[in-house]
């Protein structure tokens, strides 16, 4: 039981980078509500994966299973997309996948997404502290 519990430890961080993905997905019917996509799809997808990726011979299994899944992911919500729509689906997977990992900073993401005004000057967050940001 210790060895599986340990195999299944591994493959933790492939499993919550997968749950960020499904994320990206349910997040297109904000822009569209046409754009649904069903947990029970989305399982049988990442099992498709998780076959696709044992052909790959690497080093490591998780980021293996996770290219392939980005891939199929990718290509999949694409065919019920419109085209003006594929490249947000592909910014907002890399972003969130960074955010995931504590690459993007969420205070600058933030910032980038909403620009720095506020109608309310009271109720202004400080300026931040990084010295590339004048006044």
């Amino acid at each position: 039981m210790k060895r599986i519990d340990d195999i299944r430890e591994g493959f933790r961080s492939c499993g919550k980078k997968a749950a960020v993905l499904f994320f990206c997905l349910n997040d297109l019917a904000m822009i569209n509500p046409m754009y649904q996509f069903s947990l029970d799809w989305y399982k049988e997808l990442f099992n498709k994966s998780i076959v696709e990726s044992k052909d790959i011979q690497s080093q490591d299994r998780n980021e293996t299973i996770l290219k392939v899944h980005k891939l199929n992911v990718y290509n999949q919500a694409c065919r019920s997309l419109f085209e003006r729509h594929k490249l947000l689906l592909a910014l907002q997977m890399y972003v969130k996948l960074q955010l995931a990992e504590g690459k993007i900073n969420p205070r600058e993401y933030d910032f980038f997404l909403r620009g720095g005004t506020v109608m309310d000057q009271k109720g202004r967050a400080p300026k931040p502290p990084q010295d590339w940001l004048t006044d």
